[in-house]
Parts: structure tokens; C-alpha cells; sequence
């Protein structure tokens, strides 16, 4: 058994993650010490306000309101950032770090804004600065791309980053049933996340690709730049009709690595039904890697929930104790930042699927596919269906496009629009090009 050695390390917030976690370490840390000859120990609790009841469990002396009371203890080298938000958690960071301590940080808001200034403010005190846990729950992408795929070239990254969007996609496919009839579900609240605000409008799956974007390309976009699409918009029809022509709904974040620039967004995606990704049901999130060297590379797990995101934080304490006791004035350099600029998405050129409502007469079809191939835009499959809405005869065109550029798509659907031919709204999918 390997000498004992032991590590103090500080919870910064104590909120749901926060005593999630510490639940989980005090169950975990004996296990952990038997392992890995580490003897870790919470030395102190980071809160903000002084009136709220804390968990009886918790010994009253851990608590600080007072970020110095961290910082300035050359004993505590480790702070754990569960905290959330940008401010004040951006300059408690940085007060951590001035104090030489440790950062390991499940902060995904703040990461997704301020990765860079904090990366490159670690790297100038020599401080060991970890972001896993804030990516995806149990999913441990990062450290794949930095250890197993080091030697690597990344072509291109894409899965499903967002679990509660996962699980409503899923359960609207495989029960067929409304949006508005999954969100009535027992498991949502218990996920963790803010449905109506965060997944629903795929806020989250930015923030989360934002930080991957820097883990793998080192890549520096603030994540409202980031062309992110929520799962709002997607409906049982969207659904139905998926199944019906070979497809899946996935909330896909992509990115790509092309000549002149790198290729990156958030959106609702029609996936063949044999991929892989579509086998991802439930609020898992899986990472579909293609490189240079390995080929085709997929990574699974859990993707909400205190446990493994803990699991993730723990794993990262143990690595930094031991950086520490190992080589404790190591300098390590976090991410090669890449001056590649991003491409807008009015450049980005993938393939479509178009659901045009319209009116039920001869000709209709041909007007529509008439204008697509007047804008060079090519057309791989088309489909006319008959149905009723509301008591009326509605014509539905599907059409399937080659890979085109986003801004001649979008334009050309302008033109379509105003022929007046259209009886509701225009429907489209972006397609995963799986070659």
C-alpha cells in the first residue's frame, strides 16, 4: 500500500451540486484513500449568504463567507468552483488563483464566457486549472482528447451534450407522443436542470461545446456567438415524419475543422437511423469523434446529475493531488490556442431536409423544385403527400437537398415563401453528412 499522503481541498458553493458532492465525497473518500494512498480532507465551504439553513450534517465551523479565508491558506491547495454564474465566481477564481490555489472548476457558465482569461491568468501563477466536470455530467471527453488522442489530428467532433434534451427527444420519438406530454414527466425536475430556460432553448449544449471547442482545438468563442438552436421548435409530426424516410432527431452539437476555418453550432439534426448517436436514448450524452490516426471514436455516459458530474470532480482531485505531491513547481500549459477563425453559419455547407405545407393543386410541386434548381441548389429526393388540417386539404412537399451553403438555402426558402403557395410554415432539418 502506498505511503498516506493527504490533500485539504475547499467546496466553493453549496448548492445543489455543491452538497451533492460533498454527500458523495464523504461516502467516497475512504474508498478513495485505500486506492490511491490519498487522504483527502474538506477544510473549508465557500457561501455567499449568512441566513440560509444548512444541512444539520455539515459542522458549522467548514462554512466561510470570506474568499481570503481560502485564498490565503497556503494549507488548502485545491478549490473546488460549484458556485455557477460568471460573477462574482470570475473574480473569486481569480483570487484563488492569486493565492496559488488549485482550481477544478464544474462552472460551465463561466467557462463557456471566460475559458481564455482564466487559462491564460493559471498559466502565469503556475496553477493547475481543470474543467471536465463542467462539460457533460460522466463523460469524460477531455481527457480522451488530451491523453488517448494526443497524437491525433481532430477532423471533426459532434454528438449529444445535453441530456434533458436528449430525454425529451427520445421519449417524443420512441412514444410518439407531444413535447408539451414529455415535459409533464416525474423525471424532469429530478435531472437537474432548467428545462424552459437552458435546454429548451439549447443554451446549455453551447456552453457546453464552447468549452470542448477550447479542450480540443483550442478554440476561444464565448458561447453566445456560438449559432445554437434549441429543441423548441421540433414536434411530434417533425418526429413522424423522421421515422418514416430512414431518420432520428438528435440535438447535435458539431464541430468540424475545415482549410478555412472551423465549423461550429448547435442544433436540432436529422441522424440516420444506423448511426451510433441514435442509439443514445434517455438523458445519456455521447461524443463521436472522427481523427487522423484512430478513425472513428465514440465516447458514452451519463449526462446529468450530481453523481457524475462528482465522479468527474473527484477523479480530478485525485489527479491534481498527485501533480502536487509529484512535481509540485510544474508549469503546465492548458490549451494551444488556435487562430483559426470560426466560420459564421451562413458559410457552413451540410445537407437538408424541407417539409413545405401548401396548396393542393397540379403543378405545385413543380413551381417549388423549379426555383430550388434555379438557385443551383440539388435536389436528391422529393415527396408529395395529401393530408388534413383542420378540415382542409393541405399538400405536403418533402424534399431532400445536396450539400449546399446555409445563406443560398435560407434565401432560397425567402423566394418559395413568397409565392404564396405555402398553407403554414416552412419545416427544416439540418442532415448529419455521416461520410
Amino acid at each position: 500500500m502506498p505511503r498516506e499522503r493527504v490533500i485539504r481541498f475547499a467546496l466553493l458553493g453549496y448548492g445543489k451540486l455543491g452538497q451533492g458532492f460533498h454527500k458523495i465525497f464523504l461516502q467516497k473518500k475512504e474508498h478513495i484513500r485505500v486506492q490511491t494512498g490519498i487522504k483527502l480532507e474538506l477544510a473549508r465551504i465557500l457561501v455567499k449568504h449568512k441566513n440560509i439553513t444548512r444541512p444539520r450534517q455539515t459542522a458549522p465551523e467548514l462554512f466561510t463567507y470570506q474568499p481570503a479565508d481560502i485564498a490565503d491558506d497556503l494549507s488548502i491547495p485545491i478549490a473546488i468552483d460549484c458556485i455557477g454564474g460568471i460573477e462574482p465566481t470570475f473574480s473569486i477564481v481569480k483570487q484563488m488563483i492569486r493565492g496559488k490555489t488549485h482550481i477544478i472548476s464544474a462552472n460551465r457558465a463561466l467557462l463557456a464566457s471566460k475559458m481564455h482569461a482564466i487559462s491564460d491568468y493559471a498559466n502565469e501563477h503556475a496553477i493547475h486549472f481543470l474543467t471536465e466536470p463542467s462539460f457533460g455530467g460522466g463523460l469524460p471527453v477531455a481527457a480522451i482528447v488530451q491523453r488517448d488522442l494526443v497524437a491525433n489530428r481532430i477532423h471533426e467532433l459532434y454528438g449529444v451534450v445535453s441530456g434533458v434534451s436528449n430525454y425529451i427527444l427520445d421519449e417524443m420519438y420512441t412514444r410518439d407522443v407531444s413535447m408539451k406530454e414529455v415535459l409533464k414527466s416525474r423525471e424532469i425536475p429530478d435531472m437537474g436542470e432548467s428545462v424552459a430556460v437552458v435546454d429548451y432553448e439549447g443554451a446549455d449544449s453551447a456552453m457546453k461545446v464552447s468549452i470542448l471547442a477550447a479542450t480540443a482545438f483550442g478554440i476561444d468563442i464565448n458561447y453566445l456567438d456560438i449559432h445554437s438552436e434549441g429543441i423548441a421548435r421540433v414536434t411530434r409530426s417533425d418526429m413522424r415524419w423522421a421515422r418514416r424516410f430512414g431518420y432520428a432527431i438528435k440535438l447535435l452539437a458539431i464541430m468540424r475543422d475545415h482549410d478555412k476555418g472551423f465549423e461550429i453550432r448547435v442544433h436540432p439534426t436529422l441522424v440516420p437511423q444506423n448511426h451510433p448517436i441514435t442509439s443514445v436514448h434517455g438523458h445519456y450524452n455521447a461524443c463521436y469523434i472522427k481523427t487522423d490516426l484512430l478513425g472513428e471514436y465514440m465516447v458514452y455516459g451519463r449526462g446529468v446529475g450530481v453523481e457524475p458530474t462528482s465522479s468527474l470532480i473527484l477523479r480530478d482531485l485525485v489527479d491534481v493531488s498527485n501533480r502536487i505531491f509529484n512535481n509540485p513547481k510544474r508549469q503546465r500549459f492548458y490549451f494551444n490556442w488556435n487562430e483559426k477563425p470560426v466560420l459564421p453559419i451562413d458559410e457552413v455547407v451540410t445537407s437538408y431536409y424541407i417539409r413545405i405545407p401548401c396548396v393542393d393543386r397540379p403543378g405545385v410541386m413543380g413551381e417549388i423544385t423549379n426555383v430550388l434548381g434555379g438557385h443551383d441548389i440539388n435536389i436528391t429526393s422529393v415527396h408529395a403527400e395529401v393530408g388534413k388540417v383542420r378540415g382542409d386539404t393541405i399538400g405536403y412537399v418533402h424534399i431532400f437537398i445536396d450539400n449546399a451553403p446555409e445563406k443560398m438555402v435560407m434565401s432560397t426558402l425567402e423566394v418559395i415563401r413568397a409565392l404564396k403557395l405555402t398553407r403554414g410554415a416552412i419545416k427544416y432539418f439540418r442532415i448529419l453528412e455521416t461520410t
